[in-house]
């Protein structure tokens, strides 16, 4: 898997994770502010909807500061009835600083402060301000639990955008112990963040954890988990693992990447029948388009010993211009056709793949398709072109060729010449001297019929020469 593909997926997943950061909103201080100077302390409006669960007291907010916050709220988020008013976060931030400055803030009142200087903060893409101001919401004592959470997550989420992956993935682990019945997106936070931190083994147990919480919720499990999985088991060299999920991914979302990439797991596990299986999946879909990706499925119904499925792919790829009409295309073809038996086929291909080589081996393959087809002057000019090209593995072989051409045209001496020359090679030593000898029985044969009708014209002056 290339390392830009994993780039991919971890971006994908960070991208599908919520984002909270805890802004200030002028409804919950509202809620939190008694309607008095110094009033008593209110409800919280983040009380949870388990009754079983001890919510922490409620502070309060005195008027001079719900004031100075609802004017801060103004500056960084103007109206919507206002859409010309651009957002000053610096006035946000003196009214914020005003604040500060008042004597006897309760816990609460800095609470409120703090997650308000983060959230403006955050805006302005000062992380590192925006975290110590969360920070500091933490250190204050009976925040309403809803606050308090809502903020461990953006910390998390922050030093993720930082980089302080470890810091990210130890605050999400804070989050989840304290959070009832967290959903399946922390456990991806946290996953992603050891897929950082190269901690590949460390990936599986929280993405594995996500998926089983979203099934005992009934919702989906997500295309880009197993994605994260999968890489977890590719860096961990587990194919077996990765094959199995590659299998889900081809049923759940049948993409080229997916069946290419198993048929490529399938290989790697000496599976050739699977490996074929999926690449052929892939293209009966319409999904392989590609020269490379053509000349592969190509290859592997060669390796299956199907060559005339070979030979049917390169040949309507090539008519449909997805495969490039070049040497080493049309020489694959010319082999699917040849080893198919389809000579008729492999000649067209023989010939171009021969005109763009510069040795003669496809000359003499070339060759040797027009003697099965019986055409045996194109035979003999490909065979000496084969020979005069040179640079052949077997040239016993191409004379051989010649010389069996040469002798249907019965030009015997053009062939004993031929045999001759493959007779120096000891692999061709025995065949070649087999028809040497048959020619030269056959010259005898000739040449005493020959005599005999000499003999029989001057004793009877008629005998006609024709034989």
């Amino acid at each position: 898997m290339s390392t830009a593909l994993q780039r991919l997926v971890v971006a994908t997943l960070v991208a599908s994770l919520p984002l909270l950061v805890p802004g200030w909103s002028s409804g919950v201080a509202q809620a939190q502010y008694g309607g008095g100077s110094g009033g008593g302390s209110g409800q919280s409006a983040d009380k949870k909807s388990d009754e079983k669960r001890k919510t922490k007291r409620t502070g309060s907010m005195s008027e001079k500061v719900y004031k100075r916050l609802a004017q801060a709220q103004e500056f960084a988020d103007p109206p919507e009835e206002t859409p010309d008013v651009q957002p000053d976060y610096l006035r946000a931030l003196s009214e914020l600083d005003a604040i500060k400055t008042m004597p006897k803030l309760s816990p609460y009142e800095r609470a409120q402060m703090n997650n308000f200087y983060g959230f403006i903060y955050y805006s302005m893409e000062r992380y590192d301000d925006a975290i110590r101001a969360y920070q500091q919401v933490l250190q204050e004592p009976e925040i309403p639990e809803g606050l308090r959470t809502s903020t461990i997550y953006t910390v998390a989420q922050l030093k993720f955008i930082l980089e302080d992956y470890q810091g990210a993935i130890d605050m999400m682990n804070q989050w989840v112990a304290e959070s009832e019945n967290p959903g399946p997106e922390p456990f991806i936070f946290m996953a992603t963040g050891y897929y950082q931190l190269e901690r590949y083994r460390d990936i599986i147990q929280p993405v594995e954890r996500a998926m089983s919480i979203a099934r005992e919720r009934g919702t989906s499990v997500k295309e880009q988990w197993w994605l994260l999985l999968r890489v977890a088991y590719w860096e961990l060299d587990d194919i077996p693992k990765v094959k199995d999920i590659l299998e889900i991914l081809v049923v759940q979302w049948p993409k080229k990447e997916y069946w290419t990439q198993l048929s490529a797991m399938y290989g790697e596990l000496d599976q050739e029948r699977r490996q074929l299986s999926a690449y052929e999946a892939a293209y009966d879909q319409g999904l392989l388009q590609r020269n490379t990706e053509l000349v592969q499925l190509s290859q592997l119904f060669l390796q299956a010993e199907v060559p005339y499925k070979a030979g049917r792919v390169l040949e309507k790829g090539m008519e449909a211009g997805q495969v490039k009409k070049d040497a080493k295309n049309w020489r694959l073809l010319s082999q699917a056709w040849t080893l198919a038996q389809e000579d008729n086929k492999a000649v067209p291909a023989l010939k171009e793949a021969a005109r763009l080589s510069d040795d003669g081996e496809l000359d003499v393959r070339l060759a040797q398709s027009l003697l099965n087809l019986s055409r045996y002057k194109e035979c003999i000019e490909a065979a000496r072109a084969g020979i005069r090209k040179g640079d052949l593995k077997r040239a016993d072989t191409a004379n051989m060729v010649l010389g069996m051409c040469l002798f249907e045209t019965d030009n015997l001496g053009g062939a004993m010449n031929a045999f001759r020359r493959a007779a120096r090679d000891s692999r061709s030593k025995k065949n070649a001297n087999s028809w040497l000898n048959f020619i030269q029985n056959e010259q005898k044969r000739l040449k005493q019929l020959q005599q005999q009708l000499d003999s029989m014209r001057q004793a009877g002056g008629g005998v006609s020469n024709t034989y």
